[in-house]
């Protein structure tokens, strides 16, 4: 007991320790789940490339390497910071390695700021509760991918908290990064609006309706300056851009088209576009959803007593949740979200029963239950880390596609147009040659939007399900001299323009086969 109060106070003095112990731990697990030459997510390939071509060439504001989609005519880098950011990275080591550095780095801070966040909250046991956040299976898959969502979290969580605390022209820098950084900048103006409602209907009940006129003023006025800060700086973000005016149509294409109405029943998105069923989320986090349930039940029993920080975050984690059930992605919002609204709600509940529990904050096992609990349930930690790691490795290779798109780089005209099957090989194929031009990638709602018949014919014969005038519509529509196959996911594309006269087949190996169309 001596020795647990010793180390106590040796790290309450030493705040600056604790900080260091939750970036070692959190990079420590972040490096083993990186260590492999893989990578989850194809479009980790489009970021590196993206940060290199910045770097050499500027900001890019024509696209024409998807030469069917919307985005040939109105790109916007809506990564851009996140591409500025990766480029010292790029730089210093070989790109695709460099990338998993700046993602062990980024999901580091990210935990950091996590951390700190709760700190500044005055949440009781704050270390146990990032230690918990590191074992919750989905969102440490997302926060692990390579990609903006580890600076995303960071600035949500920053924004929140000049929210809090009324930092206006702090709010203001942060709306403009945001919108730099994620397309995803609107969720940053709904939590504020959120976060301002519940700041006046529960100041209000506390002064009583019948409040002085000059506070109610004052209070309003404040609640004013907060909206305008974050409208400011998202404003600034959109204006003062290098793809203004044409982010406006991106921005209506990748939060109204595709985050909001989500043509997942009409074409084939990106899997983290598709919902969690609610068993599936459930067995995914259990542990994690013990923790909440236990929470919203303490929360709705001494409900009259929250204070606004915790009705914020009740109302953002079910807004996440019901997020989250339409679409995956929003895991890495809905698991922060609702472990700090737990441990807000577990920590305010013990500051106003303290006497109740003061007599138990001596035994032994009471100090101990923490430690108790995290081995009890390490088995499932267990687990669920090995998973992630499993996926992990059977992702991506680095050197996936590589030869044959060198093949297509050193044999082909510049600018000639790659035909290809399925819109999650442009990023790799991007990545390695960029000498060619191709037809759809990041999202095949850019190329819906652009021409549901010309996605209706691709869709036809990338699949196998037609061969009719394969030669006309490759040729004459898409305007391609070349085919590339993924031969292990489109054997029956494969198939048909083996037995096509117009095609001969110039290139092979054991992932791809490059055919030619013939005059």
């Amino acid at each position: 007991m001596r020795l647990i109060n010793r180390l106590s106070n040796f790290f309450n003095q030493r705040q600056y320790l604790l900080y260091l112990l939750v970036f070692v731990i959190a990079a420590g697990l972040f490096t083993y789940l990186q260590f492999d030459s893989t990578f989850a997510d194809p479009d980790s390939f489009y970021h590196a490339k993206m940060a290199l071509m910045l770097r050499d060439q500027g900001a890019i504001t024509e696209f024409p390497w998807l030469s069917a989609t919307t985005l040939r005519y109105s790109f916007t880098d809506h990564h851009f910071l996140y591409h500025l950011l990766l480029i010292p990275f790029v730089t210093v080591f070989s790109p695709l390695v460099g990338l998993k550095v700046a993602t062990i780095l980024f999901a580091s801070l990210a935990i950091l700021t996590f951390y700190w966040f709760l700190k500044n909250l005055k949440i009781r046991g704050a270390l146990w509760y990032v230690l918990f956040l590191l074992t919750v299976n989905p969102f440490i898959f997302r926060l692990n991918l390579a990609k903006a969502q580890a600076l995303v979290l960071i600035l949500f969580l920053l924004g929140l908290y000049c929210l809090f605390n009324r930092r206006y022209l702090s709010l203001i820098l942060i709306g403009w990064l945001y919108v730099w950084l994620y397309a995803g900048w609107p969720l940053l103006l709904v939590s504020a609006i959120i976060y301002l409602i519940v700041s006046f209907i529960k100041h209000r009940r506390q002064a009583g309706w019948l409040i002085i006129k000059k506070f109610r003023t004052k209070f309003t006025r404040q609640n004013l300056f907060l909206l305008f800060s974050v409208l400011a700086g998202c404003g600034a973000g959109i204006f003062f851009n290098p793809y203004f005016p044409r982010n406006l149509y991106f921005y209506w294409q990748q939060t109204f088209k595709i985050a909001l109405v989500n043509y997942q029943s009409v074409i084939g998105v990106g899997g983290e576009w598709y919902p969690f069923s609610l068993p599936q989320l459930l067995l995914s986090a259990g542990p994690f959803f013990v923790l909440f349930i236990f929470a919203l039940v303490i929360f709705i029993y001494y409900h009259s007593r929250r204070s606004v920080p915790a009705w914020t975050f009740l109302i953002l984690t079910l807004l996440f949740f019901a997020l989250t059930l339409k679409s995956r992605r929003n895991v890495e919002y809905f698991v922060p979200l609702a472990l700090i609204f737990s441990a807000l709600t577990i920590t305010q509940i013990l500051d106003l029963t303290e006497k109740s529990w003061l007599k138990f904050r001596s035994n032994k096992f009471f100090v101990f239950l923490p430690l108790v609990i995290f081995l009890l349930l390490s088995p499932i930690f267990s687990a669920d880390l090995m998973s992630i790691k499993k996926s992990y490795q059977q992702g991506f290779s680095f050197e996936k596609f590589r030869e044959p798109a060198e093949w297509l780089r050193d044999h082909t005209p510049a600018d000639s147009i790659v035909f290809h099957g399925d819109w999650d090989e442009f990023p790799i194929l991007f990545y390695h040659n960029d000498h060619n031009r191709y037809l759809v990638g990041l999202d095949p709602t850019f190329m819906y939007t652009h021409d549901k018949t010309l996605y209706q014919d691709w869709v036809a014969l990338a699949t196998g399900q037609s061969n009719q005038n394969l030669y006309k519509i490759i040729k004459t529509i898409f305007g391609a001299s070349y085919v590339f196959v993924d031969i292990n996911n489109n054997a029956a594309f494969d198939r048909n323009l083996a037995n096509n006269f117009f095609f001969e087949k110039v290139f092979e190996n054991s992932e791809a086969r490059i055919y030619q169309t013939i005059e």
